[in-house]
């Protein structure tokens, strides 16, 4: 579990760190590339209206809207979710990280499709 966990992480990490230097149209084509060079397979859920969702392997998520600006958002279980989302113009310069409106450890994000709004939620439901 703990390999599984430590994997996810650095594939967000990855991900976060790349992210930028990609052009819109060829975001699904590297992370579908880079994610076969990982020796996973990744799936291209929905791909409308300026809107990209794609799972990759090890419960990571990236989900991308373009717009008048392009928002990012990166999400990965392990085994807990968390979200990381981003702004970036349209030649990929970032504009600004975005933060949920709320104190959360592990924060969950995800992009509305039709608006392009992102939506977060509090994800720090532990057991003890």
């Amino acid at each position: 579990m703990k390999r599984y966990a430590v994997r996810s992480l650095l594939l967000l990490a990855l991900l976060c760190a790349g992210i930028s230097a990609w052009a819109y149209d060829d975001v699904a084509k590297r992370v579908i590339y880079n994610t076969y060079q990982l020796k996973g397979e990744a799936d291209v859920q929905i791909e409308e209206n300026g809107y990209t969702r794609i799972i990759l392997p090890d419960s990571v998520t990236l989900e991308v809207f373009k717009g008048d600006s392009i928002v990012v958002v990166m999400t990965a279980c392990a085994p807990q979710c968390s979200s990381c989302a981003r702004v970036f113009n349209k030649e990929w310069k970032e504009v600004r990280t975005l933060t949920p409106p709320f104190v959360s450890i592990f924060p969950l994000a995800t992009i509305d499709p039709k608006t392009g709004v992102v939506v977060w939620t509090d994800n720090d439901n532990w057991e003890y």
